[in-house]
């Protein structure tokens, strides 16, 4: 069974770790460029295509990079234009953000862009509305739905494998690809993304991965700033410095042995193959 490969294409300081305002990125070094060629390059080794959200910030800075992602045959998908919690945004917000990313990400990519992820996973059930937006905005898969909670986002209890959304007695054509956990009994196991990934040892990921493939494809996520043990270490609490520094070193080790032994696909591959049934959210 083939699965998901997705980028967060995103530079170190953009991270809601840090949660630095745009107005101060110039003030920081930018290494996403570097970053993202270290996973193309590992991509290419073994003749993977993946998906690659792309921050409209980004692609306005780098537009070199979003065309290198085209021309190797990647799949281009908007992560917003300044990577913020999009459960902070008002609907006006929302749609603003989401179409100048993608009308700056079409314009370099020569492409149309159908895919969609939030930061930080940061939709949520007080804005399903945004759902409705994506669709009625002509996007075909949303991919912001996080199965479990955590300090920043998430909906427990939500469903953990791809399916169309059910709001307010509406299905929408739109398809939701949320993070891939490891179901057991009741609970909702992250394993095959960031910190989770950096953090697991890789016999347990594999095994994950593979039960999660008895049922369903799984999709694996990294953000190139995971790939960067050089990048500035900043004086921040315990717990932030633990979730954004921790084990980096393993980041590319960790997808090596992922595509070693496992298929990946785009998103848009994927969704096109697979049965999502209709489900509220």
């Amino acid at each position: 069974m083939k699965n998901v490969m997705t980028i967060d294409v995103e530079d170190w300081y953009q991270s809601n770790d840090f949660n630095f305002s745009p107005e101060c990125w110039d003030n920081f070094e930018s290494r996403v460029e570097d970053n993202t060629r270290k996973i193309l390059e590992m991509l290419d080794k073994y003749e993977t295509k993946a998906t690659f959200f792309v921050l409209g910030s980004v692609a306005k800075q780098h537009p070199k990079l979003v065309r290198e992602c085209v021309e190797k045959g990647h799949e281009i998908g908007s992560h917003g234009m300044w990577h913020k919690m999009v459960n902070r945004l008002s609907r006006e917000e929302f749609i603003r953000d989401l179409r100048e990313s993608r009308e700056i990400i079409e314009q370099i990519a020569g492409k149309k862009v159908v895919y969609y992820r939030a930061a930080s996973w940061s939709i949520s059930r007080k804005i399903l509305w945004m759902l409705e937006v994506l669709e009625e905005e002509g996007f075909l898969c949303d991919s912001s739905v996080q199965p479990f909670r955590t300090p920043l986002s998430g909906m427990n209890g939500a469903p953990y494998f791809p399916f169309h959304p059910v709001i307010n007695s509406r299905t929408l054509r739109l398809v939701e690809f949320p993070s891939t956990v490891l179901r057991v009994g009741r609970l909702n196991l992250p394993f095959a993304g960031g910190l989770y990934l950096r953090s697991l040892p890789g016999g347990l990921i594999k095994r994950a991965l593979r039960r999660v493939n008895k049922e369903r494809p799984g999709m694996v996520y990294i953000h190139p700033w995971e790939a960067d043990t050089k990048q500035p270490r900043l004086r921040v609490p315990p717990h932030i410095a633990f979730a954004h520094y921790s084990n980096l070193s393993t980041t590319l080790e960790k997808l090596e042995m992922l595509l070693q032994e496992f298929e990946f696909a785009p998103l848009g591959e994927i969704i096109s193959s697979v049965e999502c049934p209709e489900h509220v959210v």
